[in-house]
């Protein structure tokens, strides 16, 4: 029995409500656990960087060159398995603090990996596009900002963190278009944003807001107004812990898949051009035009 499975037969029976969704997460990571960590070959690859309009090419436009299905095989590769391990590696401390009834630490790790779900999705997505469309162009950009973003380059001005920075070093993508796509993909023609929502609140408990510390408060009335006292022990919150496994089941139900249909996609050259072909075959290949050859 892993770590994860015990805390959540532990949770479920503090909360027995919750049993259905721990039984769901058990069966996902189940599941993952069988998927394969294959290698994969990473080739030599140049990165184009236009100077930004302050003349210098920390501001600038990144973009990779020579996107064939070597690149993109590597790329679709870093994500998939980068994800997978960076989900896993949060899924026991957020159950884990869950059973503690520790909803702050759990909200703000759950939050990291609602992220990482969504640039699964964010990267599925835009790939099927490009496929679609028979076009790299906005992969070049999209490729440096998953691999090389770094949020460092706010401070590029500083001496210390400018001599850290490489030059392939650049921005990163935007995380709330991330949720974004989460959403879509995750709830498919129902998307109505629910996703970010969830994302808003929890991002209330990693950023110094009030709200992520009222179960540390009590308040009793008193004439003209309350009594409030702090303590160091957050009293337990049974709505906001299922709450949270809710979310962690959704987020592992989508990051996962997305990842893993992230892998499947194949690349290979016929006749000089780069043909595409997604898991599902015949429904998202592309072959790019002949303008963009390698």
């Amino acid at each position: 029995m892993t770590s994860l499975v015990a805390r959540l037969a532990e949770l479920a029976k503090i909360y027995p409500a919750l049993a259905e969704d721990a039984k769901a997460i058990e069966l996902v990571d189940q599941h993952v656990q069988g998927l394969p960590l294959q290698p994969f070959f990473e080739p030599v690859s140049v990165t184009l960087v236009s100077k930004g309009k302050r003349g210098d090419v920390l501001n600038g436009k990144r973009e990779v060159l020579g996107v064939g299905s070597e690149e993109l095989t590597s790329w679709t590769r870093h994500i998939a398995l980068g994800i997978r391990c960076r989900m896993r590696a949060l899924e026991e401390p957020v159950v884990g603090h869950l059973h503690a009834g520790q909803t702050l630490p759990a909200m703000i790790l759950l939050r990291s990996h609602l992220e990482a779900a969504a640039l699964a999705a964010h990267c599925l997505g835009e790939l099927t596009a490009a496929a679609r469309r028979g076009s790299v162009e906005t992969l070049k950009e999209l490729i440096p900002k998953t691999l090389f973003g770094t949020a460092l380059k706010k401070h590029r001005d500083k001496v210390s963190v400018g001599e850290l920075l490489k030059v392939s070093e650049g921005d990163t993508i935007q995380i709330c278009g991330a949720i974004d796509s989460l959403d879509r993909f995750y709830y498919q023609e129902q998307s109505e944003g629910k996703l970010c929502i969830v994302y808003s609140v929890l991002c209330e408990f990693a950023h110094p807001n009030h709200r992520g510390v009222r179960d540390f408060m009590v308040a009793s009335e008193r004439p003209g107004g309350w009594e409030i006292k702090y303590q160091l022990e957050a009293s337990a919150n049974p709505q906001l812990i299922a709450r949270g496994l809710e979310t962690l089941l959704v987020s592992m139900r989508a990051g996962y898949a997305a990842s893993e249909l992230l892998r499947s996609w194949e690349f290979m050259e016929q006749d000089g051009q780069l043909v595409a072909r997604g898991p599902e075959v015949g429904t998202t290949s592309g072959r790019l035009p002949d303008s963009e050859k390698r």
